[in-house]
């Protein structure tokens, strides 16, 4: 859900592609002779020849890497002049038609991310992106590890990076878009799909009743929505694509895309995988997010929107693939973050 606006082609945008580019697709598929690791699979081979290719310099190792950007497979790529960089392959054509023109933005805003070092279209017909190496792991990896010092000091650190990326210029419309370019949906709460009435049945399941507090909270955001401008936020950046190492920010990555809206859906959605992928060792860092927010009763409210919204898509997902250790805990967190914004309600 929250990664829909990857689905979006930015083929032919019009921007120069970075120094470096090339299209494979009729280069070379594998890497020169004698640069291979037999331990290396099909995957691995397929970001050595798109390195190799790009940057003209052999290629010594491969590793996949365990960071969650959505829809990408992600390399670290040792380089025989002793660079290290992460390729980025997607099997859709022109995915990072405007990560170099997101990139230089944020880097204008003191933003850490990284430089763009080549780009293209692999001999598959899917999309590859070259960056500078950035050390760490997703945070998400990292919170159980973190005192609650380092905790504050990174939430406060991203909280400041959002006011940063809010001070770029609104859209017209909301939604995804790249930066400085405009989103198309005409209301925030359209994002969010049809608004609906139905009430479960009482012996309805558990999802179902959970779906329809969701939609009564809904319906009770439903003026705060209507007051929200198009501002810019970094959707993505909320337990994943903020790297981290031995306590400290490294660097934000994947962002192909940003969100025209209510930058507070980020915290919303950090909260939800906090829950599903964390656990209770992470909840100061979502607590430290919402405190350097200092949202209105309305905004808090909105954020448990948005965490029971994801909260509620992953229990459904994790019904659907049969893993009831995970829906039991996920249907708990769904109570607990729609229990948080009824309270709001009520006070």
């Amino acid at each position: 859900m929250a990664d829909t606006h990857h689905s979006q082609d930015a083929s032919g945008s019009g921007f120069q592609p970075a120094q470096g580019s090339a299209d494979l697709a009729q280069g070379a598929a594998t890497p020169a002779p004698g640069s291979t690791n037999p331990s290396w699979d099909v995957a691995d081979l397929e970001a050595a020849a798109v390195a190799q290719a790009a940057l003209k310099t052999r290629v010594v190792d491969v590793s996949r890497q365990s960071l969650t950007e959505s829809g990408n497979a992600i390399f670290r790529v040792q380089l025989a002049d002793g660079r290290a960089v992460a390729v980025r392959i997607n099997p859709r054509r022109g995915m990072f038609g405007f990560t170099q023109h997101n990139l230089d933005a944020l880097r204008q805003l003191g933003l850490p991310v990284p430089h763009v070092l080549a780009l293209g279209t692999t001999a598959a017909q899917g999309s590859f992106i070259i960056l500078e190496w950035v050390p760490g792991q997703d945070l998400q990896y990292e919170l159980a590890g973190l005192s609650a010092q380092q905790m504050t000091r990174i939430a406060e650190t991203v909280g400041d990076y959002q006011k940063r990326v809010a001070s770029l210029p609104e859209s017209t419309g909301f939604g995804w878009a790249p930066i400085r370019r405009h989103a198309t949906t005409a209301h925030w709460t359209e994002i969010f799909g049809l608004p609906s009435t139905d009430e479960p049945a009482a012996d309805a399941p558990a999802l179902e009743h959970i779906r329809a507090r969701l939609r009564a909270l809904r319906r009770s955001v439903e003026p705060y929505f209507a007051s929200l401008r198009p501002i810019c936020f970094l959707d993505d950046m909320t337990v994943k694509n903020v790297l981290v190492e031995h306590g400290d920010l490294q660097g934000i990555i994947d962002v192909d895309f940003v969100c025209y809206g209510d930058p507070l859906m980020a915290i919303g959605t950090t909260l939800a995988h906090i829950a599903a992928d964390v656990g209770e060792a992470g909840r100061f860092y979502g607590d430290e997010l919402i405190r350097h927010a200092a949202p209105s009763p309305d905004a808090h409210r909105a954020i448990y929107f948005y965490s029971s919204l994801w909260i509620t898509g992953f229990l459904a997902a994790a019904q659907t693939a049969g893993q009831a250790q995970r829906a039991a805990q996920l249907l708990q967190a769904a109570d607990g973050m729609l229990r948080v914004a009824e309270t709001d309600l009520h006070v």
